[in-house]
């Protein structure tokens, strides 16, 4: 009968990974250097380790590059083994160390588990030399003893590294790693000339009303590479460049704003592609906004859906591709949908003609508006200007009385965080109306490129911005040709 084998694993310590990384940093090693010097050295945990078998099979569990202290993180080979000890497809475990196998007492504890209630003695062996009998008190009080050194060594660590990283914050020290999009590659605080002035773009097209998806094709369109990954950008990737604070220079920790001694965002050390806070409020409030504002909006691929009404029942009407011999044409109607009781659902139109009708009409309307140089004010004054006021005399007080240490400190940090958050909100609020949709979308851009290299969502907004809606009245016989007269503009009010 062949003999049970041992398990043997082997995990690289994080020191050994702190190094390497270090290296990598530093330019001594090359990421694929980094990663065989990482596969040598689980080799050697394996020859290591393979002396402490004695001859006897080993089968091999290996997590490289997997922390052992971190709660959030799982290993599969670790959960393996334990699945197969606990089975009794092994007959103990083998290890360079214990905290290479431990550092958070509760595996332990699943282990000892298995070790108090086997039928059958098993190995637990360390080339460290420190060998625990499991099966006994004196073994696994040895046991837990260094593993919660071990983890209060990590834990230490974690400290260390976490005050560290706060004060590299304060100080508006970068913590980009790797290349950067739109940075230099060799100098991430000094902007690239070509791939600054495309990130720089995104962000105005997503600003002016372009959708996440419609920016990420675009970049595709143009064949950019996201050089940090060597592919296009995918929907995330292009989402993360257009809303990173890094853009507009601000130093963030764990995605959170910071702020030094006078209470101002920290700034990075690195050079921002814009120069002012304007665009980065404006940002913050159309996030919230144009995301709640109409969700319908969000995935609309016809030009009048829900703005091309029905002149029967008032409903909107929605584009339906047309269908023929079971194949999908180019073309498309605009149809009433029995979606709700007060709908009719018995009027449809050809859309791309009223598409055409509808940007003619629309097109005049904005080169008439540009020819005026007459832009569309906010439909209402800002009228926030006296809480933004009010919140930064809160602030300022609030901050004498600590400096007078006539306030207590949790009161203080507790207190600052709801006022900052506040005049955020109402910075924010002022961005959205000084910069009203109106300029948004009759832009030097639009006027120089022409409606048709719009994406539909910023043609939507134009038309929005000109008509309150297009009225459809009932076509007089069925099957006759398209009627331009059966299209009613409605304005909005002067």
């Amino acid at each position: 009968m062949l003999a049970k084998p041992i398990g043997g694993y082997c995990r690289i310590s994080d020191a050994d990974l702190a190094d390497i990384r270090r290296a990598v940093k530093a330019g001594v090693l090359t990421p694929e250097e980094a990663a065989e010097e990482e596969r040598k050295g689980v080799l050697r945990q394996r020859e290591d380790i393979g002396t402490l078998a004695g001859g006897s099979p080993v089968k091999w569990y290996e997590d490289n590059n997997l922390s052992a202290f971190k709660r959030n993180v799982r290993r599969p080979d670790f959960e393996k083994m334990i699945k197969d000890l606990k089975a009794g497809r092994i007959s103990g475990i083998l290890a360079y160390d214990i905290d290479r196998v431990y550092r958070q007492p509760r595996d332990l504890e699943r282990v000892i588990d298995i070790y108090e209630i086997s039928k059958e003695p098993l190995v637990f062996k360390t080339l460290s030399g420190q060998n625990f009998d499991l099966t006994s008190p004196d073994g696994r009080f040895s046991a837990r003893l260094f593993v919660n050194i071990a983890n209060k060594s990590s834990e230490d660590t974690r400290r260390r590294v976490v005050r560290a990283n706060v004060a590299k914050a304060k100080k508006g020290k970068s913590h980009a790693t790797g290349i950067v999009f739109g940075w230099l590659e060799d100098d991430p605080s000094k902007l690239d000339p070509e791939t600054s002035k495309i990130r720089k773009k995104a962000v105005e097209k997503h600003i002016a009303g372009d959708r996440v998806a419609t920016i990420m094709k675009w970049l595709a369109d143009e064949n950019v590479i996201n050089v940090a990954t060597g592919k296009h950008f995918t929907w995330g990737g292009t989402k993360a460049m257009i809303m990173a604070p890094r853009n507009w220079g601000i130093r963030t920790y764990n995605e959170e704003l910071i702020y030094d001694d006078e209470n101002e965002i920290v700034m990075g050390d690195w050079d921002p592609i814009f120069p002012t806070l304007d665009g980065w409020h404006l940002l913050q409030a159309l996030k919230g906004r144009d995301a709640h504002k109409n969700p319908a909006e969000a995935n609309v691929s016809y030009l009048l859906t829900a703005i091309a009404r029905c002149g029967r029942c008032g409903g909107g009407l929605k584009g339906h591709p047309k269908w023929k011999n079971g194949e999908r044409t180019p073309g498309y109607n605009y149809n009433c949908n029995k979606q709700r009781p007060e709908h009719c659902g018995a009027l449809a139109i050809d859309g791309p003609q009223l598409d055409e009708l509808v940007q003619d009409l629309v097109w005049a309307q904005v080169l008439r508006a540009s020819k005026q140089k007459h832009v569309p004010a906010a439909t209402e004054p800002w009228t926030g200007e006296a809480a933004l006021k009010d919140v930064e005399a809160e602030i300022a007080e609030l901050q004498a009385l600590w400096k007078a240490k006539k306030v207590r400190a949790a009161s203080y940090v507790t207190t600052l965080d709801d006022l900052n958050a506040r005049k955020n909100e109402l910075l924010a609020d002022r961005a959205y109306h000084s910069v009203p949709a109106g300029t948004r979308s009759i832009t030097e851009e639009l006027l120089s490129n022409g409606w048709e290299n719009l994406s539909i969502e910023r043609q939507r907004i134009i038309v929005r911005k000109v008509l309150r809606a297009v009225v459809i009245h009932p076509a007089k016989s069925r099957g006759g040709r398209f009627d331009p007269a059966r299209a009613e503009p409605v304005f909005h009010a002067a």
